[in-house]
C-alpha cells in the first residue's frame, strides 16, 4: 500500500486498483467551508487532476472515497470521470466530518453506474447543480466498503443511528437513472430535478437503514418543486409534505407511518401531478389540497383524518381509512371531501368513522360551500360513521350507505345522479335547526359526537335531481325529494315519504315497507298491483284529501267513454287537464290506431279530459273470449265519485292526481 502526502493535482497517476491509499489531499476545493479534503481512496482511482475552481476525479474501478470534509463553493465544480473505457461503476464517497455545503456543481460521466455521497452530519445543496448520467445516492446513513478479488461490497452499512438531514434548495438535477436520497429528514425547495425515478426514504423506511428513534417535524418536505419522473417516498416518523404547489411529471407514490399531506400549505399554488398519486399513511392527518392529478388518486390512511380539497382528478379517486393495530390513539377516521371537486371516473369513499361531503368550519360552527363532481360512479361507505352531504353533489350512480349510523344531509344539497342507492341503520333525511341551535350547529354536533337518529319529528329532505332510486333501505324512515320524474325500484324499509313536486312518481319492483307516503304536490303517480308491499298513502285527485291503501287492497272504478278507450276530443283546450296512464303493450301485429275525431260524444263530457295511452285487444287473444278494453281517466265533471285509482290489464295501477298543462 502506498502512501502519498502531498496534492494530487501534481501527480499523474497510473491505473491502480484497490490497493491505493492516500492521505490529507487538499483538492482545492470549498475553502471558507472546511475545503474538500480526502483522506484516502480505495479501488480504482487512475487520478485527479485540478484547475481554477475545479477538480477531476477519474475512475477506472469502482471505488471508495473517504472525505475528511466535502464543500463545494458557488463557481466551483467536482467531477467524477470513468476513464479508459471503464462503465458502470460505483463510487461511494464518506464525508466524516461536518455539514457537506454543496453551492456549485457536481458532474458524474456516463460511466458511473452509482454515485453515492454519504454524510451522518447531512447535506446541503442552495444554488447547486447536479448533473449524473447513472443513478444517485444521496444519504446520512454512515456507509462502509469492503473489496474482495477487486469487488466493493457496500451491502453492510454501520448501525449508526444518522442525525443529519438532506436539504436541496434552489437547485437543479439532471440524474440519468434513479435518484435515491435516505435520511431522517429531506427537505427540496424550489429545485428542479429530471430522473426516471426520484425516491425519498426517511429514518428506517428501508432494511439497510438503521434502526432509531428519530423525532422530526417533517420527514420530507416538498416546496414548490418541478421534477421530472417518477417520486417514491417511504417515510417512519414524520409529517410528509408538499408546499406552495410544484409539478411532479410522472407517478406520485407515498408509504408513510405517520401523517402526509400534499399541498398542506398551498399559498395559491397548486400541485400537479402527471400520472397517479398513491398514498398509504398512518398518521393523525393525511391531506391533498389544491391538486390537480391526472390519473388515479388513491389515498389510505390508519391513523384517523384523511381531506381532500379543491382537488381535480382525471380518473378514480379513492379514499379509504382503516383501523389499524399498531396505532391505536383514539383518533376517529374521519374524511372530509371539501371545497370543489371533480372527479373523471369513479369516486369511492370508505371510512372507518365518518364521512362528509361538504366543508365546514368547526370554529366557527357554520358550514362551507363546495361541490363534488364525480363522471362515473359514487360511492360512499361509512362502516361506524354518519354519512352526511352538504355540498352539491353529481355522478352517474350515487351510493350512500352508513353500517350503523345514519345518511344525511343539510336539507340544502342537491343530488344529481340517474340512480340512487340510500342504506342506513336509522333516519335517511334532511336536518333542521333544534331548539335555537342552527341547522349547522345541528350537523357539527351530530359528526363530532356520532350521534345516532332513530327518526325525526321535523325532518327535511334528501334532494335529488330525479331518476331511479333503486335501495332506500332503513329499519326507520326515509325523507326524499326529487325535482324531477323519479322512479322507485328497491327499497326495505320502515316508511318512506317520497315527493316530486309538479312530477311524475313510479314505485314498481322489489319495494318493501311499512308505509310509503306520497307527497301531495307531486302530479302523477303510477304503482304496482297487486304485488305491493306496504301501505301507500297518497292525494285524492277530486277532493286533495288522503288515500290510504292497505296492502294488495282490491280497488275498483268506471271506465270512461270513448273509442277503444281514448278520448276523442283532440285537439284539447289550452287549459285541459289530463292523467296518465302505463304505456300500451308491444303488439307490432296489431298497431294501435290513431285516435279520430268523434262528433257523437257531448264535448262537455270531455272537456277537461285527455286519456293518453290505452290497450286493444291483442290479436293473439281468442276472439270468443270476452275482453273490456279499458281506460286510463275519468271525467271529473261526472257526478260519480272517483278515488284516482286505475287498474290496469297488465295488472299494475295507476294512481293519478290532475294538473294544468303547461306546469
Amino acid at each position: 500500500m502506498k502512501s502519498i502526502t502531498k496534492k494530487l493535482s501534481a501527480l499523474v497517476l497510473s491505473t491502480v486498483f484497490a490497493t491505493m491509499q492516500v492521505s490529507a489531499i487538499d483538492t482545492g476545493l470549498g475553502v471558507g467551508n472546511g475545503g474538500a479534503v480526502i483522506n484516502d481512496i480505495q479501488g480504482g482511482f487512475a487520478g485527479m487532476t485540478t484547475g481554477k475552481g475545479s477538480a477531476d476525479l477519474n475512475f477506472n474501478g469502482n471505488t471508495h472515497v473517504n472525505w475528511d470534509s466535502l464543500n463545494i463553493n458557488k463557481g466551483e465544480t467536482l467531477n467524477f470521470n470513468a476513464v479508459g473505457g471503464a462503465n458502470n461503476l460505483t463510487i461511494l464517497n464518506t464525508v466524516n466530518h461536518g455539514m457537506s455545503n454543496i453551492y456549485g456543481q457536481i458532474n458524474a460521466n456516463s460511466g458511473i453506474g452509482k454515485l453515492i455521497i454519504s454524510n451522518p452530519n447531512g447535506v446541503l445543496f442552495n444554488g447547486a447543480t447536479f448533473d449524473a448520467a447513472g443513478d444517485v445516492m444521496l444519504t446520512t446513513q454512515p456507509m462502509t466498503a469492503t473489496f474482495v478479488d477487486g469487488r466493493m461490497d457496500i451491502s453492510k452499512v454501520a448501525t449508526t443511528t444518522p442525525v443529519g438531514v438532506i436539504t436541496i434548495q434552489d437547485s437543479n438535477f439532471n440524474v440519468g437513472g434513479e435518484f435515491n436520497i435516505l435520511a431522517p429528514s429531506v427537505d427540496i425547495v424550489k429545485s428542479a430535478i429530471t430522473t426516471n425515478s426520484l425516491k425519498l426514504v426517511t429514518a428506517n423506511g428501508q432494511d439497510y437503514l438503521s434502526t432509531g428513534n428519530i423525532n422530526v417535524n417533517d420527514a420530507v418536505k416538498l416546496e414548490a418543486v418541478e421534477i421530472n419522473g417518477d417520486v417514491y417516498i417511504v417515510a417512519d416518523k414524520g409529517i410528509v409534505k408538499t408546499v406552495s404547489g410544484g409539478k411532479i411529471n410522472g407517478n406520485l407514490d407515498i408509504k408513510s407511518d405517520d401523517s402526509v399531506s400534499l399541498n398542506y400549505v398551498a399559498n395559491g399554488q397548486a400541485l400537479h401531478v402527471t400520472g397517479d398519486v398513491n398514498v398509504d399513511g398512518n398518521g393523525v392527518l393525511m391531506y391533498a389540497r389544491n391538486t390537480k392529478v391526472d390519473g388515479n388518486l388513491n389515498m389510505t390512511n390508519g391513523g384517523g383524518f384523511l381531506e381532500v380539497g379543491n382537488v381535480q382528478v382525471g380518473k378514480d379517486m379513492n379514499l379509504k381509512t382503516v383501523a389499524k393495530s399498531e396505532n391505536e390513539q383514539g383518533f376517529k377516521h374521519f374524511i372530509h371531501v371539501v371545497g370543489d371537486n371533480t372527479v373523471g371516473g369513479n369516486a369511492t369513499i370508505e371510512s372507518v368513522n365518518n364521512i362528509h361531503i361538504g366543508n365546514y368550519n368547526i370554529d366557527e360552527g357554520v358550514l362551507l360551500d363546495g361541490s363534488l363532481k364525480v363522471g362515473g360512479d359514487l360511492v360512499a361507505h361509512a362502516i361506524d360513521g354518519h354519512i352526511m352531504v352538504t355540498i352539491d353533489t353529481s355522478a352517474d350512480k350515487i351510493s350512500l350507505k352508513s353500517d350503523n349510523l345514519n345518511v344525511l344531509t343539510d336539507g340544502k344539497a342537491l343530488l344529481t345522479a340517474n340512480e340512487y342507492d340510500f342504506s342506513s341503520n336509522g333516519y335517511i333525511g334532511g336536518l333542521k335547526g333544534y331548539k335555537g341551535y342552527t341547522v349547522d350547529e345541528v350537523i357539527i354536533a351530530i359528526m363530532e359526537n356520532y350521534k345516532y337518529i332513530a327518526s325525526s319529528s321535523d325532518p327535511a329532505n334528501i334532494n335529488i335531481a330525479g331518476g331511479t332510486i333503486t335501495g332506500i333501505n332503513t329499519p326507520t324512515a326515509a325523507y326524499i325529494a326529487s325535482l324531477g320524474d323519479v322512479k322507485l325500484t328497491g327499497a326495505n324499509a320502515g316508511t318512506i315519504d317520497i315527493t316530486a313536486p309538479g312530477k311524475f312518481i313510479e314505485i314498481t319492483g322489489d319495494v318493501k315497507a311499512d308505509t310509503i307516503t306520497v307527497g301531495k304536490e307531486t302530479d302523477k303517480l303510477k304503482v304496482d298491483y297487486p304485488s305491493r308491499d306496504y301501505t301507500l298513502k297518497y292525494t285524492n285527485i277530486r277532493d286533495a284529501k288522503e288515500v290510504t291503501i292497505n296492502g294488495n287492497d282490491e280497488i275498483t272504478y268506471e271506465l270512461t267513454n270513448g273509442e277503444n278507450g281514448y278520448n276523442v276530443r283532440d285537439p284539447r283546450p289550452e287549459n285541459t287537464t289530463y292523467l296518465v296512464g302505463p304505456d300500451a303493450p308491444d303488439t307490432p301485429d296489431t298497431p294501435t290506431p290513431e285516435p279520430t275525431p268523434d262528433p257523437s260524444i257531448d264535448p262537455d263530457d270531455n272537456e277537461n279530459i285527455k286519456v293518453l295511452r290505452s290497450y286493444e285487444r291483442p290479436a293473439a287473444l281468442d276472439a270468443a273470449q270476452p275482453y273490456t278494453p279499458v281506460a286510463y281517466a275519468a271525467d271529473l265533471d261526472d257526478d260519480q265519485e272517483d278515488n284516482g285509482v286505475r287498474k290496469n290489464v297488465d295488472g299494475s295501477v295507476t294512481v293519478v292526481k290532475a294538473y294544468p298543462m303547461g306546469k
